[in-house]
């Protein structure tokens, strides 16, 4: 079963092709992604192309293109400017114009970079991105990893809505990969359903048994709501409302920076439920978020095996690094927090209230070591 999702942008429309299955079909997705298929380049990551090589140039060849291909080795493991450079140069010596088809395979960050420089190439080029990390599958239709410029993944860098044309999720490499590599994809879910109705917040925590077995409808189901929440997130009309999709990212920056040298040793997953966790509980004393829900937060992170993560940082060092990550972004003293399930709005957040809920949040982190 393979279902299909439009996810309507005003006037262009992303694609989304989610199931087991899904890359069998490729040849006659990428033969209705563009009006007469003449040129396509592909993008990989280096585990992308040794598994997949075969299937997508084939696909690309029985629907009518010729393809040219940018060597994984080229690229860094990041988003960064540098690899848009290097894809920029790729287009350019291959050839590729605005009629042609670019297709991405791999991780969220490869899919990011590829969107931007579809987005930025002759006005615009289409493209394909067949993301191969469940993460991705949840995110690169409607948001890309922002591309950062100076190394610093602290530091704001640059991003825009990336409205590819086909988006192809293959269910079967969620089945196959190894639960750990599944985790950031389940914390990354947690938020965005926290942004939908609380309706839909109710059905998918009763789906989270079914998702963890990699039953074929939850996993559909998982995928399509996440398209549909993002979407309408990036869409809302009250300016605050579009601004949900970064709940949980101030805590996740500060601890990336704070914790310094360990935090090499912590998975991307860690730092993102931590920081979502942390924002929860203020968003319970700056407009009463529903201690229920922080609770309900916690036990739907704990159900998809991701634990409280253990540490000792002071109190003064987080808040000072808190507010610098704040204010980089923002001259605002607010931050995006749930004040019911389905509405993550702007609030303030006054020093004290930060204060109280960052000594009581360390010291309970400080008790786990």
């Amino acid at each position: 079963m393979i279902r299909r999702q439009l996810i309507n942008f005003q006037n262009r429309s992303v694609d989304v092709r989610v199931g087991l299955g899904a890359f069998e079909e490729l040849s006659r997705m990428f033969a209705s992604a563009v009006g007469k298929p003449k040129r396509a380049m592909v993008v990989w990551n280096s585990a992308a192309s040794d598994r997949f090589g075969e299937i997508v140039e084939h696909a690309l060849v029985d629907a009518g293109f010729a393809v040219s291909q940018l060597s994984p080795e080229v690229l860094t493991a990041g988003a960064t400017l540098a690899d848009a450079d290097a894809v920029f140069g790729a287009l350019s010596s291959n050839g590729i114009t605005c009629d042609d088809l670019i297709v991405a395979v791999g991780d969220a960050s490869m899919c990011s970079v590829v969107a931007w420089c579809a987005n930025q190439w002759c006005g615009r080029t289409e493209c394909a991105l067949l993301p191969t990390t469940f993460d991705a599958m949840l995110t690169v239709a409607t948001t890309m990893e922002p591309l950062v410029a100076s190394g610093n993944h602290s530091l704001p860098a640059i991003a825009v809505r990336p409205e590819p044309g086909l988006v192809v999720c293959n269910l079967d490499l969620v089945r196959e990969a190894d639960p750990e590599n599944l985790k950031l994809g389940y914390a990354q879910l947690v938020g965005t359903m926290l942004s939908s109705s609380k309706s839909r917040w109710n059905q998918f925590s009763e789906t989270v048994p079914e998702i963890l077995a990699g039953e074929e409808v939850a996993l559909v189901n998982a995928v399509q709501w996440s398209q549909t929440a993002r979407k309408d997130v990036l869409m809302a009309t009250n300016p605050s409302a579009r601004h949900a999709l970064d709940f949980g990212k101030t805590g996740e920056r500060t601890l990336r920076v704070c914790l310094g040298n360990v935090v090499t040793q912590v998975p991307a997953y860690q730092l993102l439920s931590e920081g979502m966790r942390f924002e929860a509980r203020l968003a319970h004393d700056a407009c009463d978020f529903d201690i229920d829900y922080v609770f309900e937060v916690d036990d739907c992170l704990e159900d998809f095996g991701i634990e409280e993560l253990a540490f000792d940082l002071e109190p003064e060092a987080f808040i000072t690094e808190f507010r610098r990550q704040q204010f980089a972004r923002s001259n605002r003293t607010m931050l995006p927090l749930p004040a019911a399930l389905g509405a993550i709005r702007l609030n303030a957040v006054d020093d004290d209230v930060l204060e109280r809920h960052a000594a009581a949040y360390l010291a309970s982190r400080k008790e786990l070591l």
